[in-house]
């Protein structure tokens, strides 16, 4: 038996994305704990159900180390519109990484979906990136070579909330996923 500690994962994730990063992360061997929102129940109920560490934390209120049971290896921004702090970055020993649902450089900010859509393009996409002190400005993680930056299309008549449910979310968690097991070696 290895005494060897898991690979340590503080997840900063609202929604299904938030929810389903943490079963992902879990059932990968990470030691994964959540930071979320009060009034956001989804990844709270996934936390409870697998038995992770929690704290519940409004946007506006700064981290802390001690909101956290442990130094965590990794951050992983998943469905979160927390800035996170430069010195919370600095102190997980892999750095940061987000999911943002365009590619990257293009349409940053909370509104990238529908800024897409409302300029008429047809392909948008999800990239995972190393977070920084700028929003969505830091360089595309590189897996096997290539930037985890993939294209989605964009159907007729499509809303911003179908868009996030039948393409832009399922891929967020596929490439944090494989974003994870490659930093982690696992």
């Amino acid at each position: 038996m290895s005494n060897k500690s898991a690979f340590r994962v503080a997840v900063i994730g609202g929604s299904w994305l938030g929810a389903e990063t943490l079963c992902r992360l879990n059932a990968l061997g990470c030691d994964v704990a959540l930071i979320a929102e009060a009034t956001d129940q989804k990844p709270q109920d996934t936390a409870r159900a697998l038995g992770l560490p929690m704290a519940l934390k409004p946007n506006d209120l700064p981290l802390l180390a001690a909101d956290f049971p442990w130094q965590p290896d990794l951050i992983v921004s998943a469905h979160s519109f927390r800035i996170v702090p430069a010195w919370f970055i600095e102190w997980a020993k892999c750095g940061a990484i987000g999911y943002h649902p365009s590619l990257l450089p293009n349409y940053k900010g909370r509104r990238a979906i529908r800024d897409a859509l409302a300029d008429g393009t047809r392909i948008t996409g999800g990239t995972v990136y190393w977070m920084t002190d700028n929003i969505d400005a830091g360089p595309a993680v590189i897996v096997g070579g290539t930037r985890l930056r993939r294209p989605v299309q964009i159907l007729p008549g499509e809303s911003a909330l179908s868009l996030w449910k039948r393409s832009l979310a399922p891929l967020g968690a596929e490439m944090i996923t494989t974003a994870v097991r490659d930093i982690s070696g696992l």
